[in-house]
């Protein structure tokens, strides 16, 4: 006999798009990877909070769970400070040959990019959006065998419909991570998802900055997630200290982050960095998107969000 809390799992449902829901077991069944439920929301174009909702009831891993479960010990609000003295330059980490045995099991954010890079053929959406309607009609087996073949196939297609590339890259096909590690992020949710963002950077062969005091930088192919730990200051937010890095072309930005540093770090990147940014691509662990995608974003084309963590409660701090 099933308890009540049995009975109300079987009747959870969940609205993947506006007026449209489905059984949470149904998704559970047809959705068995991330790979998959990325391709599913990309092709519905789901909301990015009912993204972010979705992956917390699918997905019960250490990456999502820092992500998007501690989102009341992350910072909402800005400090008040005046930029004073900055580094004239910026401290990097010398050169370090990387190894993939120095990277914990990714999941998410590497899958992620992969997702917004790919475009999905018309004709692949089209059939994504009739099974969508259909869901807990589907039999687990053949349904989840359907949406991982509909991934697949739209992956590995040579010219289906209408391909059209998530990714512009702008200016130049430079890609830039920049990772906030200051001590509104918490060392733990750092610890939690650093092995995640350098396997999204190598992924996307971009360059790999943090930022907390200070900003360390690292090109291409010259870290691994050791390198980023003994960098992390996890102290204050001092965004005016990515001033440097910011004189230079980038193709995308990719900021991680919450709500924090001061408003004083924005003026201070808009009146001495001369740099271009082709789009700002942003994923927030608050409600919002993120003050470091507004800081970056004011010499970007566009800006955009990749995942923002829904019904946050805001942080004084």
């Amino acid at each position: 006999m099933m308890n009540s809390s049995d009975i109300q799992a079987q009747l959870e449902t969940f609205e993947f798009v506006p007026g449209r829901k489905a059984p949470v077991q149904a998704l559970v069944r047809l959705l068995p990877d991330i790979e998959t439920a990325l391709f599913f929301a990309k092709a519905l174009n789901m909301p990015y909070s009912n993204l972010e909702a979705l992956l917390v009831k699918l997905f019960k891993t250490s990456v999502v769970r820092a992500l998007f479960d501690g989102k009341t010990e992350h910072s909402s609000e800005l400090q008040d400070y005046i930029v004073g003295i900055v580094p004239d330059h910026i401290k990097a980490r010398g050169t370090v040959l990387y190894a993939d045995h120095g990277v914990k099991h990714t999941e998410l954010l590497p899958a992620m990019w992969e997702a917004i890079e790919l475009g999905i053929a018309k004709s692949i959406s089209e059939v994504v959006t009739k099974l969508s309607n259909v869901i807990d009609m589907l039999p687990s087996k053949e349904g989840s065998m359907t949406f991982q073949h509909l991934q697949k196939m739209n992956k590995q297609r040579p010219t289906i419909g209408v391909y059209a590339a998530g990714i512009r890259h702008g200016l130049v096909p430079d890609n830039l991570v920049i990772l906030d590690v200051s001590g509104s992020m918490t060392e733990a949710t750092i610890a939690a998802i650093v092995g995640d963002v350098v396997a999204l950077s190598w992924k996307a062969n971009a360059h790999l900055a943090i930022v907390s005091d200070n900003t360390f930088y690292w090109e291409p192919g010259t870290y691994q997630v050791s390198d980023v730990l003994s960098k992390a200051e996890y102290n204050g937010t001092h965004y005016e200290t990515l001033a440097p890095l910011l004189n230079r072309d980038w193709g995308t930005v990719i900021t991680i982050a919450d709500y924090d540093s001061s408003a004083s770090a924005a003026r201070h990147i808009a009146s001495n960095c001369k740099g271009r940014i082709g789009q700002v691509l942003d994923l927030s662990l608050v409600d919002s998107s993120t003050y470091l995608a507004e800081v970056v974003g004011q010499l970007a084309d566009s800006v955009q969000p990749l995942l923002i963590a829904a019904n946050g409660t805001r942080f004084c701090g």
